[in-house]
């Protein structure tokens, strides 16, 4: 029989490498702190100091964590564009409640698409009572809330087919609600589930909330089921709820995108523990006395041998040095560049340039991966400030010019060229563009992105010798 507590088979097949990649892009502490989990003993270590020792030396580059940082870097080198109304203007500062803007909230999801393939996100708001005019709404201090789910917390989930449709019908999300002790100075934090249902109501249906708590005996007691409404007080039809994935918005789970490079990372972590072992066991030299006989081994026992000009000994002693063995620093050589082939943007001290066709090659994987990514989370965050404006607006049917988000594609930062910036100087001396582009030009390496109709504009004002007058729409 299941209950509460059940998970969703999908999500028991994928929980674990979602952890794994977690721990890696976490760095070498949380990786070292998982012990034998990535780092498995050799059967020749006995007793627990051994392997304590392998795993101190034992170096894990944080490969997969820098890339991370560093895709989340290009996606967002320029700012996304925002378009929405003056009700929703909250959102620039606080999108989830917890203080992240829409942007940073954007970022979080690209973070957590790259690590664990996908991400839930949800819109709520307060159980308070519609509002008849905006400052009831402000008294209130009731907003919509975009929250960003990550794929961990969202348990179970099911659909059911509407005429031609498929529909959200069933949304389990485990959460951790933390509360202050009696003396104020501790902090409990226990766990919850929230779950968001579609049922019939007749002639349509009906979203649902519903909340399950443990009480002091460990059982779970489920909360009354409310029904949320929008500004106009009545009921939704359907789930604000959707997936946000690496390939698409559905509710399907692959690979996470850097799941591969994190079991590349993991592998080169051991062969850099063999390397460190290697190195330490047979990286010193050995006496070796080939000749010595059964006395002369007891007296070398009880006495001790030092080896030097003080002291002889009556045998010969040779010093030997054992032969190096490269096979794992060939292997950790070898997962370095399959790494870098995946993507993983490292810093080459002293490396040659590259050619700008190079640099495209290397990074056209990780890029078509991002543009999926990016126009996913544009998609997906589209739809929620619909439901945003849902919640908010008595009128929420607004075209892509009132209300949209979409964040740029173009990854690559501008890079600076003579040839362009003398193009451009030279097209400013015959009178063809404004004197304002060639300095953009020249103080960012960014082209101009107004439209030719405002460039011509531009071109007007300099030649009437206005160029440095603001127009009239601008303070």
């Amino acid at each position: 029989m299941t209950g509460i507590t059940s998970q969703h088979a999908e999500y028991c097949a994928n929980i674990t490498s979602w952890k794994k990649v977690d721990d890696v892009c976490k760095g070498q502490a949380s990786v070292k702190a998982k012990g034998k989990l990535y780092l498995p003993a050799p059967e020749s270590f006995e007793g627990g100091k051994r392997y304590d020792e392998y795993l101190d030396r034992a170096v894990f580059y944080g490969v997969t964590g820098r890339t991370l940082k560093s895709n989340i870097g290009s996606a967002f080198n320029k700012l996304p564009d925002f378009k929405r109304p003056a009700e929703l203007e909250y959102l620039d500062r606080n999108a989830d409640g917890s203080g992240r803007s829409i942007f940073q909230a954007s970022q979080y999801m690209l973070s957590l698409m790259l690590k664990h393939y996908r991400c839930g996100v949800y819109v709520d708001y307060p159980q308070v009572a519609p509002s008849r005019n905006r400052a009831e709404d402000k008294l209130k201090n009731a907003f919509p809330m975009i929250h960003i789910l990550r794929a961990d917390s969202i348990v179970d989930w099911d659909h059911i087919v509407v005429g031609n449709q498929k529909k959200t019908s069933f949304v389990k999300i485990l959460e951790s609600v933390a509360t202050r002790t009696a003396d104020g100075f501790g902090r409990e934090t226990k766990d919850q589930y929230r779950v968001l249902r579609l049922e019939e109501g007749g002639v349509d249906y009906i979203y649902t909330v519903q909340i399950y708590e443990q009480n002091e005996k460990g059982e779970w007691i489920k909360g009354e089921k409310y029904t949320p409404t929008d500004y106009h007080g009545k009921p939704w039809s359907y789930i604000p709820f959707t997936f946000c994935g690496a390939v698409d918005n559905t509710d399907d789970i692959d690979n996470a995108p850097l799941l591969e490079l994190t079991d590349l990372n993991l592998a080169h972590y051991r062969n850099s523990a063999d390397v460190e072992e290697s190195g330490f066991v047979v990286g010193q030299p050995i006496i070796s006395m080939p000749d010595v006989t059964h006395e002369q081994y007891k007296i070398a026992k009880d006495e001790g041998l030092s080896v030097g000009s003080r002291r002889g000994f009556p045998t010969r002693i040779e010093i030997v040095q054992a032969e190096s063995n490269n096979l794992a620093k060939q292997l950790m050589t070898d997962k370095w560049a399959q790494m870098k082939e995946m993507g993983a943007r490292l810093i080459e001290v002293g490396s040659a340039n590259k050619t700008a066709t190079q640099a495209d090659n290397e990074d056209s994987v990780q890029h078509s991966v991002l543009s999926l990514c990016v126009s996913n989370i544009s998609e997906a965050l589209c739809m929620a400030l619909r439901w945003c404006a849902k919640f908010s607006l008595s009128d929420h049917e607004l075209g892509p010019d009132e209300l949209n988000y979409v964040i740029s594609q173009d990854f690559n930062k501008p890079k600076f060229s003579e040839e362009r910036a003398k193009r451009l100087y030279e097209a400013c001396v015959g009178g063809n563009l404004p004197w304002s582009i060639w300095y953009k030009y020249e103080q960012t390496g960014m082209f101009t992105e107004e439209k030719w109709e405002e460039v011509e504009a531009l071109i007007e004002r300099q030649v009437d010798g206005g160029i440095n007058t603001p127009p009239d729409d601008e303070d």
